[in-house]
């Protein structure tokens, strides 16, 4: 790997970590504020006031944040992908773009992802059985929680809005908004934490070194 690839390599991975950390740390906010729309002290669609306006502020914040974290982590698994290429690695199931795109495709998008990080992090820990091969305990913790983060959010959101003037019933959406963004900000804990295993390991791991030099 020259000196241009380690440092795009570097400069993606701490972009990556900065936004998941800012996506995480404004989750916090968020969930505050979907917790007291459940409890009844704040209905953000009628109410107003300099607790609202922070509560607002905190949703755009959290969704902002979301859609960065998601770029750059797109950023950071191409370019992780495309070095493993380069490096002339055999038998890998995912190209770079495919890396990136099985997340944007419906029904795939619930298990692609999820075995192209696989692929990804055996091929730079030096396994032979990069596609099926044995993923870390931090992978699986990712992928479920990011899953089941998802999936419950898309309920949560889908009880709100059919519930209309029904105030247990959005109560109930909102509590399973709060699940949810507390399922995803450990998703991005542990994304954090693959991150830099993985950009480590294309870039001092002895396996690697040795392929890369």
């Amino acid at each position: 790997m020259n000196g241009d690839e380690r440092r795009t390599l570097e400069s993606r991975a701490k972009l990556a970590t900065i936004a998941l950390w800012l996506f995480a740390a404004l989750s916090i906010p968020t969930a505050i504020g979907e917790w007291l729309e459940a409890s009844g002290a704040v209905n953000i669609d009628t109410d107003v006031g300099p607790l609202v306006m922070t509560v607002g502020l905190s949703y755009l914040g959290y969704v902002a944040a979301m859609v960065l974290a998601i770029l750059m982590v797109a950023r950071w698994i191409y370019c992780t992908h495309a070095n493993l290429r380069d490096a002339g690695i055999q038998e890998l199931e995912f190209t770079p773009g495919w890396a990136v795109g099985w997340y944007f495709v419906p029904i795939a998008n619930l298990f692609k992802p999820y075995q192209a990080m696989r692929e990804l992090w055996t091929a730079c820990h030096g396994e032979d059985n990069h596609f099926g091969g044995e993923a870390p305990a931090e992978a699986k913790v990712w992928w479920s929680n990011w899953l089941v983060g998802n999936i419950i959010s898309g309920i949560g959101t889908r009880i709100s809005l059919i519930a209309g003037g029904d105030s247990e019933t959005k109560a109930i959406g909102y509590v399973i908004d709060v699940a949810s963004t507390a399922l995803l900000m450990i998703a991005a804990f542990f994304l954090i934490k693959l991150v830099k295993e993985i950009t480590h390991a294309q870039l001092n791991g002895a396996f690697v070194a040795e392929i890369f030099a």
